[in-house]
C-alpha cells in the first residue's frame, strides 16, 4: 500500500466520521416541539398592559431593583389587584379577545 492510498483512506474515514456525527445531531426526536399556546394574543397584551400600569415594569428595569423592596412589593400588589379585577377582562376585549375575568395569562 502506498502512502497515497493510506492518505486517501484516512481522509475518507475522517469525512465519514464527520458526516456521521453531523447526521446524529439532527435527531428529530430530540428537537423541541412547537405546541399551541393556551393563552390568546389578547390575554398576553392585556397582561402586558397591566404589568406596565402597575409600575412593575418600571421597578424591574430600574437600577435599584434588588434594593427597593418596598416599591417592588407595592408594584406587585398593584399588579395582582389589577390582574384579578374586571379591568383585565375589559383589556382582553379591547385587544380583540373573549376571556373571562378569571383567565390567567401564564402566571
Amino acid at each position: 500500500m502506498t502512502s497515497k492510498n493510506i492518505l486517501a483512506s484516512v481522509l475518507f474515514a475522517s469525512a465519514a466520521l464527520v458526516a456521521g456525527s453531523a447526521m446524529a445531531n439532527d435527531n428529530p426526536h430530540t428537537q423541541p416541539v412547537n405546541t399551541a399556546s393556551a393563552v390568546s394574543r389578547a390575554e398576553v397584551l392585556a397582561d402586558l398592559e397591566i404589568y406596565r400600569e402597575s409600575g412593575l415594569a418600571a421597578v424591574e428595569q430600574s437600577e435599584t431593583y434588588g434594593y427597593d423592596n418596598a416599591r417592588r412589593d407595592a408594584a406587585k400588589a398593584k399588579y395582582a389587584e389589577l390582574r384579578s379585577s374586571p379591568y383585565y377582562a375589559t383589556l382582553v376585549k379591547k385587544f380583540g379577545g373573549s376571556a373571562p375575568a378569571t383567565a390567567v395569562a401564564g402566571r
